[in-house]
C-alpha cells in the first residue's frame, strides 16, 4: 500500500496532476513507444534475420523481389535499415524527453520534441504517397494518435506559467 502512495506522489510532483499534461504524456508516450518497436522489429527482421525491406511487400506482395537487380535490392535494404535505425533513435529520445522534461512543463523540450515528430510524421505521408497510400489508414491512425498528444502536452505546457521556457 505504501508503494502505491508513494508512486502517486511521485508522479503527482512530477506535475501529472494536471490532466492535460498527462493524457499528452500518455498519447505521445504510446507513439513513440509504437513507432519504436516497429522500428526495432524492422531492423531485427532485415538484420538479423535476412530479410528484405517491409516496403518491398507493400509494392510487390512479396518480400523475395524476384527479378529485382541485386544492387536495387541492396539500396532499398540499406535505406531501411538506415532509415528505421534513426527513426528508432528518434522515438527512443523522445520518450526520454516526454518523461525528463515536457512532464516538467519545459517549453523548448515541447516545441522541439513537437517540431520533429511532426515533421516525421509529414514526412512519413510523404513517403507513402511513393507506394501508393496503401498505409494510410495505419498513417492516419498514428498522425491522430501524435497530434492527440501534442494538442494535450500543448494545452498542459503552454497554459501555465513556467521559469523554464
Amino acid at each position: 500500500m505504501r508503494g502505491g502512495i508513494f508512486f502517486t506522489r511521485a508522479l503527482l510532483s512530477l506535475g501529472l496532476n494536471n490532466p492535460m499534461l498527462r493524457a499528452g504524456a500518455i498519447f505521445l508516450t504510446l507513439w513513440a513507444g509504437f513507432n519504436l518497436v516497429l522500428a526495432l522489429c524492422i531492423l531485427f527482421a532485415i538484420i538479423v534475420l535476412g530479410k528484405n525491406a517491409p516496403a518491398l511487400t507493400i509494392l510487390y506482395g512479396d518480400t523475395q523481389a524476384i527479378g529485382m537487380d541485386a544492387r536495387a535490392l541492396a539500396t532499398i535494404n540499406a535505406l531501411a535499415v538506415i532509415l528505421n535505425a534513426c527513426v528508432a533513435a528518434l522515438c527512443g529520445l523522445s520518450l526520454a524527453i516526454i518523461w525528463r522534461a515536457i512532464i516538467r512543463k519545459v517549453r523548448w523540450a515541447f516545441w522541439s520534441l513537437s517540431t520533429c515528430l511532426i515533421f516525421l510524421q509529414i514526412v512519413g505521408f510523404a513517403s507513402d504517397s511513393f507506394l501508393q497510400h496503401k498505409d494510410l489508414v495505419a498513417n492516419s491512425a498514428s498522425s491522430l494518435c501524435l497530434l492527440a498528444g501534442v494538442t494535450f502536452a500543448a494545452i498542459g505546457v503552454l497554459r501555465t506559467s513556467n521559469p523554464g521556457t
